[in-house]
C-alpha cells in the first residue's frame, strides 16, 4: 500500500543556535521561545506519566536521554506538550496554515478515530483544515488527545481521496470508470432491483459503518430493511464487541457500557483485562493514571503481552492466552471465601447466586495456576484489591472478546461486578471499549441480534407494527445474517448482492482470501468510501463519501455519549455525505427517503427510539448528551443501573461459565506457535485512513511480527530479519521484532497492513453465541526468510 511519499528528516539548524528537540514529523521544542514554564513537563509527568522531560541546571526542559529526539525517551507524540505551550517554543511541525492561528477558522467537532470521542477543534484555511487543537467542551477527554487525534488528520485532503462516482460499465471485467451521479444511481437501483426480483429480498445484505454517524447508519439500515425488504444488515462490531453485548444482555439486560470517563477517574481500584489501553484508547489510559497517580487507584492489568500498562499496574497477571475464563472465575472465587461478596446487593439484586458459587468451588488459585500460569499469590493480591476497592471498574477489550468463548470472557467479568456490587453508582460500573468512533452508535441505530433501532426486536409484532406505521412498509421477519456469514452466503451463492458503507472487509474479516472469493462471486456489489480500499476495488459501483470532517452529524462514543459532529470543509469533488447518497439509491430502488439535514434525521430518530428520545442537536454542544435521554427536559444519563437492571425481574442474573478449550485452533508440531493479532498506536482499522497520513505512516510504516526471545533463538530468527508466518489459512512475509512484550510460544502480528495482512492468516471460526471470530488465537510457524 504506498500511499504516503517519504518524509525527509529535518536538516541540521543554523550554527549558533540551540538545536531544537525534535519530535519528527510532527513536532519540535524551540530554545530561543521557551520561557522556562515548564508546562510541558508538568503535562507530560502528571498527565501522561511517561519520563520524557526533565529540567537542566539553567531551568530549561530537556530530553530524560540527553539526546535531541524524542524517540531516545518514552514519547508517544501525544502532543500534549504542543498544546499547553504558551509561547509557540514547541512548534507543531504538521500544521500546513499560513495565517496566525487567531485568523483561522476554527470548528468543534468529534473525533472520527476511536471510540473516546475526544473533541477536537479543526483550524481551517482555504477550505483546508490546516491543525488539530484538543478541546476541552467534553467529559470525554477533558482536553487530552492522543498522536492520531491530533497529528493524523492530513487523510482529510490526501490525493487517494474519490471524488467521483465510479462503476464498471463493460460487465466484471471491465475497469471502474469516472460516472455521474445521475448514472451511478440508477444503475445501482437497477441492479438491485434485478437482482431481489431474481433472487427474493433475502439474496441481498448490507454492511454498514461504525465510522459513520448515527444519521448515516439509521437512514441505510432504513434502505435494507424498507428498500431491499431484508434483515442481512451486521457491521464492525460483529468481529470485536458482539461478545460484549451478547453477555451484558444476558448478565444485566443491556448491552450498554454502565459508566462514564468520570467515572474512570473516581474509581479506586480497575481490572483491566484484554485491553492494551494506552495503545488502543490512550485518553482512556490517562483518565486510569489520574485516578491512580491522584488519589492512590489500584490497577490490576490481565494479558499475555507485557503491554505498557503492566508498568503502571499494581498487579500483572500474564496468563495463557485463552484462560481468561478461569482466570477471572479465581479471582471472584476468592472475592467469596474471603467474605468481600456484597451481600446486600446479591440478595436484593441478583439471581442465580447458589447455582453459580458451586460452579466456583473448582477454581481454586491452585487449580487456576495450573490452568492458566498465573501465580496463586498474584491472583489473591488482585482479587483483594478490587474485593476491598470502595469503587471498582472493570474494562476490557479484544483480548476478553475475540476468543472462541468470548461471550463466556464477557460474562465472567460481568460476574464480577454483581459479586462486588461495583455497578450503579459513581466511580463504579464497566465499560466494554469500542474501537472506532460510532460502534455504539451503529449498533444503537442498526440493531443487533434481529433488533430494530433501539434494540425494539424484530420477531415481536408489536414492535414490528410500530416501525411499519413509521415508515409505511411491512418489516421483514426473517433470521438476518452476519458479516461471516454474508462473505460465506456470497460464497455459496445465497447472497446475490451486497452494499458496504465504509467499511473494508478485504482487511478486517478472518480468512481474506475467502472473502475475495465472495465478493467477486457476487451478482452485484456496492461500496460507499473515501478511498479505493482492498473491498471497493472489487466493486461494481463505488461511491464517493465526505469525511467526518465534511458533514454533519453525531457519534456516540464508548460511554453512550452523544455528540456533534460538525462540517468543517466542504468534500473533496463530487463526494457528498453517506445518508445523502443512501437517500437517493433508496428512492431510485422505489422507497423514498427525503431529508433536509442531518438534524431531521436525529429527530426521527428520537420519534422511534426511546433512549434518543431528548437527543437533538441543538441540544449537544459542550459535553453532549448521554443515553438514556428519555425527552427534551432529560439532562441524560451518566452512569447505569442505580435501582435495577433492565430484565423481566429488574435483577442481574449470574452466569456459570468454564473454562473450555473446545474447538481452538491448538498449537502442534507443524504450528506450535499462537498467533495474536491486534493494534498499535499510530495506526487504525485497516489503515485506509491512518495511513495516509504522512506522519503515522512515517513512525509504522510496515507490519512487524513480535518474537519472543526464546522464539527467535529457536527459529534462527534475529531483530529486524525478514520472516515468513505461516497458518492453515496462508502466509504472509514480514519484518522481525524480538521482544520481551510477547510471551514464549506466542507472536503478535498487527492487522494495519494491506500489503500483509494479518487476516489472510486467521480462520473464520467463531464464538457460537455471538459469532465473533476468534482472532486471538491461532496456531502458527514463522520461518526466516534469507536475501
Amino acid at each position: 500500500m504506498n500511499v504516503i511519499e517519504k518524509i525527509q528528516e529535518p536538516e541540521d539548524v543554523d550554527a549558533g543556535l540551540a538545536p531544537p528537540l525534535v519530535s519528527w514529523p510532527f513536532f519540535q521544542l524551540e530554545f530561543e521561545k521557551c520561557i522556562k514554564c515548564l508546562q510541558c513537563v508538568r503535562i507530560c509527568d502528571e498527565v501522561q506519566h511517561r519520563k520524557v522531560y526533565k529540567v537542566d541546571e539553567s531551568g530549561y526542559p530537556v530530553l530524560v536521554s540527553g539526546t535531541n529526539d524524542f524517540r531516545d525517551t518514552q514519547c508517544n507524540n501525544c502532543g500534549q506538550c504542543v498544546g499547553v505551550c504558551p509561547t509557540g517554543a514547541l512548534k507543531d511541525l504538521s500544521d500546513t496554515g499560513v495565517l496566525p492561528k487567531n485568523l483561522r477558522q476554527k470548528t468543534t467537532t468529534t473525533c472520527g478515530y476511536c471510540g473516546v470521542g475526544c473533541a477536537i477543534e479543526l483550524e481551517t484555511e482555504m477550505g483546508r483544515v490546516v491543525a488539530v487543537n484538543p478541546s476541552s467542551v467534553s467529559d470525554a477527554n477533558i482536553g487530552n488527545l492522543c498522536v492520531k487525534g491530533r497529528f493524523g488528520m492530513d487523510f482529510i485532503h490526501h490525493k487517494d481521496r474519490l471524488t467521483t462516482p465510479l462503476m464498471r460499465r463493460g460487465g466484471k471485467d471491465s475497469p471502474l470508470e469516472p460516472a455521474t451521479w445521475e448514472e451511478a444511481i440508477a444503475f445501482t437501483a437497477k441492479r438491485l432491483n434485478e437482482v431481489k426480483a431474481k433472487h427474493g429480498a433475502h439474496s441481498l445484505a448490507g454492511l454498514t459503518s461504525a465510522r459513520a454517524t448515527n444519521e448515516d447508519n439509521f437512514v441505510f439500515q432504513k434502505m435494507i430493511r424498507c428498500a431491499f425488504g431484508t434483515n442481512n444488515i451486521d457491521h464492525c462490531a460483529r468481529l470485536c464487541h458482539m461478545a460484549s453485548a451478547v453477555a451484558l444482555k444476558k448478565a444485566v439486560g443491556s448491552s450498554a457500557p454502565s459508566a462514564s470517563s468520570p467515572d474512570v477517574r473516581m474509581a479506586t481500584a480497575f481490572i483491566i483485562c484484554g485491553s492494551n489501553t494506552t495503545v488502543t484508547h490512550p485518553v482512556i489510559s490517562s483518565q486510569v493514571f489520574k485516578a491512580k497517580y491522584e488519589s492512590g487507584a489500584k490497577v490490576v492489568v490481565i494479558d499475555p503481552r507485557r503491554i505498557e500498562m503492566v508498568d503502571h499496574a499494581d498487579v500483572w497477571l500474564r496468563p495463557k492466552n485463552g484462560t481468561n475464563v478461569a482466570v477471572l472465575n479465581g479471582i471472584a472465587r476468592i472475592i467469596w471465601k474471603a467474605g468481600l461478596a456484597n451481600d446486600d446487593f446479591i440478595a436484593a439484586r441478583t439471581d442465580n447466586w447458589d447455582t453459580y458459587i458451586k460452579s466456583l468451588e473448582k477454581y481454586t488459585p491452585e487449580y487456576v495456576e495450573k490452568v492458566s500460569g498465573v501465580p496463586a499469590d498474584r491472583l489473591e493480591e488482585a482479587a483483594l484489591y478490587y474485593g476491598k476497592a470502595e469503587r471498582g471498574m472493570l474494562l476490557w477489550g479484544m483480548g476478553i472478546t475475540q476468543h472462541l468463548t468470548g461471550v463466556d470472557g464477557a460474562l465472567a467479568m460481568a460476574n464480577l461486578s454483581l459479586i462486588s456490587g461495583h455497578v450503579g453508582k459513581p466511580g463504579t460500573g464497566f465499560i466494554p471499549l469500542r474501537g472506532q468512533s460510532n460502534v455504539q452508535g451503529c449498533s444503537d441505530m442498526q440493531g443487533q441480534h434481529n433488533n430494530l433501532p433501539g434494540y425494539f426486536d424484530i420477531k415481536d409484532p408489536k414492535d414490528r407494527a410500530m416501525f411499519e406505521k413509521a415508515w409505511g412498509v411491512p418489516m421483514p421477519e426473517d433470521d438476518f445474517l452476519t458479516v461471516v456469514e454474508m462473505e460465506e452466503g456470497a460464497c455459496h451463492g445465497d447472497i446475490k448482492a451486497m452494499f458496504i458503507m465504509g467499511e473494508n472487509p478485504m482487511g478486517s474479516s478472518p480468512d481474506i482470501d475467502e472473502v475475495r472469493q465472495g465478493f467477486q462471486n457476487l451478482e452485484f456489489f456496492v461500496v460507499q468510501d473515501l478511498f479505493l480500499s482492498e473491498t471497493a476495488e472489487l466493486a461494481d459501483v463505488v461511491f464517493p463519501a465526505a469525511s467526518f470532517a465534511e458533514k454533519d452529524g453525531t457519534f456516540t462514543n464508548t460511554e453512550r455519549r452523544v455528540q456533534l459532529v460538525r462540517k468543517a470543509v466542504e468534500p473533496p469533488g463530487e463526494a457528498r455525505a453517506d445518508w445523502e447518497i443512501i437517500c437517493d439509491v433508496s428512492t431510485a430502488m422505489g422507497y423514498p427517503m427525503s431529508y433536509n439535514n442531518a438534524s431531521e434525521i436525529m429527530d426521527e430518530i428520537a420519534s422511534i427510539v426511546p433512549s434518543y428520545g431528548g437527543i437533538r442537536h441543538d441540544r449537544l454542544d459542550g459535553s453532549g448528551l448521554q443515553w438514556p435521554c428519555l425527552d427534551t427536559d432529560h439532562p441524560g444519563t451518566r452512569f447505569l443501573y442505580e435501582e435495577s437492571f433492565p430484565t423481566d425481574n429488574g435483577k442481574g442474573l449470574f452466569h456459570v461459565v468454564e473454562q473450555n478449550d473446545v474447538g481452538v485452533d491448538v498449537p502442534d508440531d507443524l504450528f506450535p506457535l499462537n498467533l495474536n493479532s491486534g493494534r498499535l498506536l499510530e495506526h487504525y482499522h485497516t489503515g485506509t485512513m491512518s495511513r495516509r497520513s504522512r506522519g503515522l505512516h512515517h513512525m509504522r510504516p510496515e507490519g512487524e511480527v513480535e518474537v519472543n526471545p526464546e522464539d527467535a533463538r529457536r527459529y534462527n530468527l534475529e531483530d529486524g530479519c525478514m520472516g515468513r508466518i505461516v497458518t492453515k489459512r496462508g502466509s504472509i512475509e514480514v519484518k522481525v521484532f524480538v521482544t520481551d512484550k510477547t510471551p514464549e510460544g506466542a507472536i503478535f502480528y498487527p492487522f494495519h497492513f494491506a500489503e500483509a495482512p494479518a487476516n489472510r492468516l486467521i480462520s473464520g471460526t467463531f464464538d457460537k453465541a455471538s459469532q465473533t471470530p476468534a482472532y486471538k488465537r491461532t496456531a502458527a510457524r514463522i520461518e526466516r526468510i534469507d536475501a
